[in-house]
């Protein structure tokens, strides 16, 4: 680790009247002590920079993007930073992060264009049972025990749907979602279906062999859904097509961020 490394590292993860907080983007970002994430972004300089950049790339001026599972906000930021007028909604039921995101987003300029949702996301609304980490692990809280780390303590969460949500917005033009919730991505999608077929939006998805055994998901229903719903599916950050699920698995070994985009929009 480089000394500068090391020292944003102190700074803002344990010096007093710094720490709790840090810049990304010209906005300023809250964090629970020792989190992931935090530690993540000043590791990376920009947190998984492929995504970031594609999301940039992919989300259109003066429409919406959803981001499901927000965690401290590192992936709706640079969104809001560098596509105008854009409008995202952040989802993030977690107890860990869900006190720093709300602080972030109300001490942010972008607060008139950023929505928060403390709701988790699946195929039906409800009453849901949450798997909460230790604080610092808070990127692997979602609604199943992976295994990944130790789960700390279960929350009682309100689950919305997508398409819940985009109704009670006006049914506004989506141009991206971004699905991060340790395996229960495939039910988020399924819960989308009336959005994705308006808005046609691209879809970046986190899709990792553990969380997906979790949930009892096997990688060919990722990929019938995306033929469902006509969709292409493409490992990032090569942009390789995924047409079966012994595709997947083998990329899967290599990457677990995919994307999903319209198939009668290529140039998207």
């Amino acid at each position: 680790m480089t000394l500068r490394k090391r020292l944003k590292h102190w700074l803002y993860g344990s010096c007093p009247g710094l720490a709790g907080r840090f810049s990304y983007f010209g906005t300023r970002v809250y964090f629970p002590k020792g989190s992931l994430s935090f530690r993540a972004a000043c590791d990376q300089g920009i947190f998984e920079s492929d995504n970031v950049c594609l999301l940039q790339g992919l989300v259109r001026p003066v429409s919406w993007f959803f981001d499901v599972g927000t965690n401290i906000g590192l992936m709706s930021v640079p969104v809001l930073r560098s596509v105008p007028d854009v409008r995202v909604v952040s989802f993030e039921p977690s107890p860990n992060t869900l006190p720093w995101l709300r602080r972030t987003i109300e001490q942010s300029s972008f607060r008139d264009r950023w929505t928060l949702v403390p709701k988790a996301v699946g195929a039906e609304p409800g009453r849901v049972t949450f798997s909460v980490s230790e604080t610092e692990n808070s990127l692997y809280d979602g609604l199943r025990n992976t295994g990944r780390v130790s789960q700390a303590q279960t929350a009682e969460v309100e689950q919305t749907t997508l398409d819940a949500t985009w109704k009670e917005l006006g049914t506004p033009a989506v141009s991206m979602i971004k699905c991060d919730v340790e395996g229960g991505e495939l039910a988020v999608l399924q819960g989308a279906r009336e959005c994705l077929a308006t808005s046609r939006p691209a879809i970046l998805i986190e899709c990792n062999r553990q969380n997906l055994e979790a949930y009892g998901c096997a990688p060919d229903a990722l990929v019938a859904f995306s033929r469902e719903v006509n969709f292409k599916l493409y490992a990032v950050p090569t942009l390789v097509e995924v047409c079966t699920a012994q595709q997947l698995e083998l990329h899967m070994l290599f990457t677990e961020s995919f994307l999903l985009c319209p198939a009668e929009r290529p140039d998207r």
